[in-house]
């Protein structure tokens, strides 16, 4: 009696472990409760210069800016709505054997990306 007593209590425990455990998981896996944002490159092995932000946050106002060798040369600003991924297509020129740096902003969060090219 005492062993199915234990063998009961220790199945029973398992399995509201893995009930908690999917609930949990679950909400973790949902982008848009973490309320973030990301930026990357569009294509990151090429020579562009296009870059994405993906918006999971309840702020849609961003602001972008483009550095060369401690100089703006290109910004602008985006209005990406919560759950949208926008692509910001850049033109340059002379942009061989430079290094790159995409700056944007969005309330009072910087992120940054980097290019060599």
């Amino acid at each position: 009696m005492n062993n199915k007593l234990i063998i009961l209590a220790t199945t029973f425990f398992i399995l509201v472990s893995f009930i908690f455990l999917s609930f949990s998981e679950r909400k973790q896996a949902d982008i848009d409760a973490l309320n973030v944002w990301m930026l990357y490159f569009e294509s990151p092995k090429d020579n562009s210069l296009g870059f994405v932000i993906e918006n999971h946050t309840v702020n849609t106002q961003f602001h972008w800016e483009i550095m060369s060798d401690d100089t703006i040369t290109n910004q602008g600003d985006v209005d990406v709505k919560a759950g949208v991924t926008k692509k910001i297509p850049v033109s340059a020129t002379n942009i061989a054997n430079k290094k790159f740096t995409i700056i944007v902003t969005s309330g009072d969060t910087k992120k940054e990306i980097y290019k060599n090219l």
